[in-house]
């Protein structure tokens, strides 16, 4: 089901105070089914400037979809809804077209708000593989991703966060980015985690305790079947990609039958560069087409 974007109207103010900019707002819905041997699509919903892209692929069994924002990327008051279902037996991948930039924030006006809920049916296989958010000098974002899983589901999830562009010279002083996770196993809690960065982001980050002075950082974690293999695999990878002073950093760590790593670069370049190989090691092959593009 399509629906047309409503127009976004800028709201009146008062005089004197700033008015509301016109702001985006999207909501993407897909789900797969197994049929005939095959992973197929089974639901598509998108309003706004939430957009969902089905990609034939030649290989692999999984249903691939690619998530993107028209908009171009999300500031203060914009508001996006995703959600995406693995049926019975089915494998799906979901990312995400590009890097989604989050832009600076007026200050009359409240974050961003990216909420997405991801659910996998008995037998089947999900995978939440969004490419980078890029938060910039003055971005606020609020995030909360659940997920809930049938006991015998797998899945396989990832966050890359870069703060600033190296490269181009960007530093990322006061921000606002809230992240949280929430995966249920059968309706039970088993993994919470939640990441606060907030007032004067570089300060923060410059402390050895906390990103030590780098500015990228993911999370990736693997749940179901798989969870012990996927903490060896990386116990044993990791260290092949770090040394003393190396631009990246990883750990990887076992709670409640989940495999959880923790990277941090100095850059994008060097996030990947650690991250890439774990995820198709995971996989069992490469990733999504756009993480190549």
């Amino acid at each position: 089901m399509l629906d047309a974007a409503r127009p976004a109207t800028a709201t009146a103010a008062p005089r004197g105070a700033l008015a509301r900019q016109p702001r985006a707002e999207g909501e993407g819905r897909v789900s797969s089914k197994l049929r005939g041997g095959r992973s197929r699509l089974d639901g598509l919903f998108q309003r706004g400037s939430a957009k969902c892209l089905l990609p034939t692929v030649y290989e692999g069994t999984a249903l691939d979809a690619v998530l993107l924002n028209t908009a171009g990327g999300l500031t203060g008051g914009d508001r996006f809804d995703w959600a995406a279902e693995a049926g019975a037996g089915s494998h799906l991948a979901v990312t995400t077209q590009t890097a989604e930039r989050v832009y600076r924030a007026q200050p009359h006006e409240g974050p961003a708000e990216v909420r997405t809920r991801l659910r996998a049916g008995p037998g089947a296989r999900l995978e939440w593989l969004p490419q980078e958010t890029i938060l910039f000098d003055g971005g606020a974002l609020d995030r909360r991703l659940e997920i809930d899983l049938a006991p015998d589901a797998a899945f396989i999830g990832v966050e890359p966060l870069i703060l600033g562009r190296a490269a181009m010279g960007e530093t990322v002083r006061e921000a606002r980015f809230r992240d949280a996770w929430r995966l249920r196993v059968d309706g039970r809690l088993v993994w919470a985690d939640g990441l606060r960065l907030e007032g004067r982001v570089d300060e923060i980050t410059a402390r050895a305790a906390s990103f030590g002075g780098r500015l990228c950082a993911a999370t990736a974690i693997v749940a179901g079947p798989g969870a012990e293999a996927a903490f060896v695999s990386a116990r044993n990878l990791l260290p092949r990609h770090q040394e003393p002073g190396a631009p990246a950093l990883g750990a990887a760590s076992r709670v409640n039958g989940i495999a959880a790593v923790r990277i941090l670069a100095r850059d994008g370049r060097a996030l990947r560069g650690m991250l890439t190989p774990l995820l198709e090691l995971w996989r069992g092959g490469p990733l999504p087409r756009p993480w190549t593009m």
